[in-house]
């Protein structure tokens, strides 16, 4: 039962924060959303900031997994495995099109101790990524190419509130939003010579 209540919170302290921010975002309205006391939100997080960091620890969690995809299954062929990591990348977008927008507005509030925490997640990602600098070849930096990765696949749902407040039909912008990918998966493959 308590596990139930603490994903409730998660939950809705997830919704409330994508929509409001850190600054936004109230305890009581969470707390209401969860259908839970405020007090019984305040036993199982103590502060608003303790709720935040944990939902950012978890995005960042399954957004490094997303990401993971590119590096595992050496037996694969590299391109294959970008293919299938970009996709799985820009699928979790997809599946999160407000987590980047929420980042870059609450980047002030991602503080020493949450970068701490973050970083048993990161760092695998770096590590893998020097693996397959041979398989990429000299000419291109692997940092360089995460970085591309994410910066081509982010940017379009940054923008996708823009469509929609333009007046963008919902169908026009999932066809777009899978045209884009394509272009990215495209883009990269052909930077890398492996078109």
């Amino acid at each position: 039962m308590s596990e139930n209540k603490e994903a409730a919170i998660l939950q809705a302290a997830t919704e409330e924060f994508l929509e409001k921010g850190l600054d936004g975002a109230r305890t009581v309205s969470i707390a209401k959303r969860a259908g839970v006391t405020h007090a019984m939100l305040h036993y199982y997080f103590r502060t608003k900031e303790q709720l935040f960091n944990r939902i950012i620890e978890e995005k960042m969690r399954a957004l490094a997994e997303s990401i993971m995809v590119i590096f595992k299954d050496y037996d694969a062929p590299l391109k294959e495995r970008l293919e299938r990591g970009i996709s799985a990348h820009f699928d979790f977008l997809k599946e999160n099109p407000e987590l980047p927008r929420f980042i870059v507005s609450d980047l002030n509030h991602i503080n020493d101790d949450l970068i701490k925490t973050m970083l048993p997640r990161v760092i695998p990602i770096w590590n893998e990524a020097m693996k397959i600098q041979k398989e990429i070849g000299a000419d291109i930096d692997v940092y360089q190419l995460v970085l591309h990765i994410l910066s081509q696949n982010v940017f379009p749902f940054m923008m996708m509130p823009v469509a929609e407040k333009l007046g963008m039909p919902e169908e026009e912008r999932e066809k777009l939003l899978e045209g884009i990918k394509q272009e990215n998966i495209r883009f990269i493959m052909k930077r890398l010579g492996l078109e």
